[in-house]
């Protein structure tokens, strides 16, 4: 029946005494049945080992590792090669592990099976912290086994297996990136050669009309043309010179040609009239061309404002009207030097009879003198001629200049870039070596054994206390709880309280149950001999369970096995 309001405890201890014997065998029943799982269950071993992740210990400013992949992510994959099947199976092999369950199961699931007895934890956010303050990470694995000299040896090798796989990755990340590297390097390298060809070829086949070569150019080009105009003066120097020679020469072959007329036409009209290079107009004469050649010298390099040029124009009609005046006066039959009705004198022709020594050799030296004038001024002319020969092809190496420097700004800007891939290709290169001999050495990020694994002591599976704990409050929960349960589905009325309580009818008398008090005395007492045999056993059971659990656990696996 419902429970009525404003119950008493009463009440609720004759529900509980009317439901004893359902609560004391509901007790019973859970208290064996976690005796008999705290038996029957197989113990479980746990074994763990803890590992430290060391750092590199190299400072990385001296050696830089070429591994920079973080330590969760390589743990994450070492621990898919570890956990592997045909991994788990050799180590199945080598330390007989799960004999039974190969032998009637598929490896798969053997395999399943060790992969769930194995845990992996990194460690705490707190303790995780100090270690990354401190460079350092670890982590822990744990291997669970009914046997637990099979469980700390299990962990040993897979822990074994992680610092052997830790070491492999790394040295196959080392050698796989210096190995790429060098690749890289080398196809680098042959784009870099190729291209250098291509610039030596266009370098040699544009020599001197180079961008880098123009300064140089233009130097030339001025030193050059300053070479070209100290050239040009010295040619107009050895023309003055030519032209002031041959008016000294002039004057001394027409002096020469005077006095050999002179003695020609004394010979011939039989007089004696003296000629030579003392006559006065001869003297005049020989000033006169002196003065015209110095004119014309002048006239070539001044104007007609200079100086010695007005004097010389000034000078010059003087001595020719003091000429006409000794012509006059003396009556010479002397022939004046540049006589048009002469003919012209050549070196072969001239004949040097009639004048003194010093005037033969005299006329010799201007002669010898205007042939080197002459060589030289040719020698000049031509070397003239090759300077502004080369300054033309100066010139045009300049006007050039501008699109060579186009053509070498695509070529260069090629080598220059693939010349710094290379350099930087080099450098990482040697940095992968460096690296790679690094993990070689065993001097890079390491997994260390902090905690090796030992040989648990006390089964951690199954929990006795916590089992009979759990039992007992689950009894005491079904036990009591069940009997108000059953309370409350029962139909069942048990007095004028209960009548009341449902119809609100006012009861008159109540008629008692009628009982056969030897019949029901006798039954209750069979009763309480039959449950009281069943309590003690399950008691005696439960107890025996508990004290002779272990004994008799044993004694099932050896029957099993």
């Amino acid at each position: 029946m419902p429970l009525l309001p404003n119950m008493e405890t009463s009440d609720y201890l004759d529900i509980l005494w009317r439901r004893k014997w359902y609560i004391v065998f509901s007790i019973l029943l859970i208290l064996f049945a976690g005796s008999v799982y705290s038996v029957v269950a197989p113990e479980k071993y746990k074994s763990s080992t803890t590992i430290l992740v060391i750092p590199q210990r190299v400072p990385e400013g001296y050696v830089r590792s070429t591994i920079s992949s973080r330590v969760d992510d390589r743990l994450f994959t070492i621990r898919q090669q570890v956990m592997s099947r045909t991994r788990l199976l050799l180590v199945m092999e080598e330390l007989g592990l799960y004999k039974e369950e190969r032998k009637k199961f598929p490896a798969e699931l053997v395999v399943e099976k060790m992969r769930k007895n194995i845990d992996i934890q990194v460690a705490s956010a707190t303790g995780a912290g100090r270690r990354r303050d401190s460079g350092e990470d670890a982590f822990t694995l744990t291997v669970t086994h009914v046997n637990p000299q099979l469980a700390m040896l299990t962990a040993s090798r897979l822990a074994s297996y992680f610092i052997d796989e830790n070491m492999k990755s790394r040295e196959q990340q080392a050698v796989g990136t210096s190995e790429f590297l060098e690749s890289q390097l080398q196809r680098t390298k042959v784009r870099l050669e190729k291209q250098e060809e291509k610039v030596k070829v266009y370098k040699l086949q544009f020599m001197g009309e180079l961008p880098q070569q123009l300064q140089a150019n233009l130097q030339i080009l001025s030193r050059l043309q300053d070479q070209a105009r100290t050239n040009s003066d010295a040619i107009r120097t050895a023309h003055d010179r030519k032209v002031f020679v041959e008016a000294q020469l002039g004057v001394l072959e027409g002096q020469a040609r005077a006095i050999a007329a002179a003695q020609r036409s004394s010979r011939e009209t039989g007089s004696d009239v003296p000629i030579g290079p003392d006559d006065p107009e001869g003297s005049l004469a020989n000033q006169l061309l002196a003065k015209k050649s110095q004119l014309a010298a002048l006239s070539v390099r001044y104007t007609d404002q200079y100086p010695e040029i007005r004097r010389l124009k000034e000078e010059i009609p003087q001595l020719e009207k003091r000429i006409d005046v000794v012509r006059r006066a003396g009556g010479s039959s002397g022939i004046p030097a540049g006589d048009p009705s002469l003919p012209p004198t050549t070196p072969s022709q001239l004949t040097l009879q009639g004048t003194g020594p010093r005037e033969r050799d005299e006329i010799l030296r201007l002669r010898a003198q205007r042939v080197s004038i002459d060589s030289e001024i040719a020698s000049l002319n031509r070397e003239q001629g090759g300077i502004r020969k080369s300054i033309t092809e100066l010139e045009a190496r300049v006007e050039k200049s501008p699109r060579r420097e186009q053509e070498m700004v695509s070529l260069t800007r090629d080598y220059e870039n693939l010349k710094l891939s290379y350099d930087d290709l080099l450098k990482k290169k040697l940095d992968a070596e460096v690296s790679q001999n690094l993990e070689a050495r065993q001097k890079g990020e390491q997994f260390q054994i902090l905690d090796p694994a030992d040989l648990p002591q006390k089964p951690f599976s199954p929990d006795r206390p916590k089992v009979f704990g759990t039992a007992f409050a689950a009894a005491l929960l079904i036990g009591f709880g069940g009997a108000i349960g059953f309370e409350l589905i029962n139909p069942t009325l048990r007095g004028k309280r209960d009548f009341q309580h449902f119809f609100q009818v006012q009861v008159l008398a109540s008629i008692p149950r009628i009982r056969d008090t030897e019949y029901e005395a006798k039954k209750n007492k069979e009763l309480s001999i039959v449950y009281s045999a069943l309590i003690s056993f399950g008691a005696l059971v439960t107890v025996f369970l508990v004290v002779f659990g272990r004994k008799i656990r044993s004694l099932l696996l050896g029957i099993i096995s």
